[in-house]
């Protein structure tokens, strides 16, 4: 288990800075923190307050084509799940099992603790709501219907990512240098650092 960070616990400390009128104002780190994910997710592509221009459109598939006119059915009582948008592509992973641990869903920045044999990388995130709306379809055999999974009007966009390595090599979750080896092996398996040029409209 990964031991959550300090970020929760010291979300009720405040920060002083000046206004436009040399005053003294207090700003909470979580909303500091927020911007600055927020700013670098702009930077990186990651968000866009423009809508993306596809190059080309997508054809319908035949399994919606089979279903065009079907009412569309809502499932109720769905757990609580979370939409991510990361700074790099996960490659598929033989396999079922744990990749790692996420962390501060009571705030408004979580954290996710990536697993490696050399150790963990850690990825910062934050909540947005955009303007699309992302749905999660089930399309039936017989052609009668559509089940929506899932409904998501916000997500996890994870912008910022640190190389930490093993927990009891390093107790203060400092920011390392990423292994070698980890690039030119484990990431074509597990995280192929790319950046995504997937633009997201946000409401901002």
């Amino acid at each position: 288990m990964v031991r959550p960070s300090s970020s929760s616990s010291s979300s009720k400390a405040k920060i002083e800075e000046e206004d436009d009128n040399g005053k003294q104002k207090q700003q909470n780190p979580e909303a500091v923190e927020r911007r600055r994910l927020k700013k670098l997710a702009f930077s990186n592509n990651l968000l866009s307050k423009t809508p993306a221009k596809p190059l080309s459109q997508l054809a319908p598939s035949r399994t919606v084509l089979k279903h065009r006119g079907k009412d569309i059915l809502r499932k109720s009582q769905r757990r609580n799940r979370f939409l991510f948008s990361f700074p790099g592509l996960l490659a598929p992973i033989s396999g079922a099992g744990k990749i790692g641990d996420l962390q501060n869903l009571g705030s408004k920045n979580p954290v996710l603790y990536v697993n490696f044999p050399q150790g963990q990388m850690k990825l910062f995130g934050t909540i947005v709501y955009p303007k699309n709306r992302y749905l999660t379809l089930h399309f039936s055999k017989g052609g009668k219907n559509v089940m929506c999974e899932d409904y998501f009007d916000n997500m996890i966009v994870f912008s910022e990512a640190w190389w930490i390595g093993r927990k009891e090599d390093n107790p203060e979750e400092a920011r390392l240098d990423f292994p070698k080896e980890l690039f030119e092996v484990e990431l074509v398996q597990h995280l192929s650092i790319r950046k995504l040029f997937r633009k997201v409209e946000e409401d901002t």
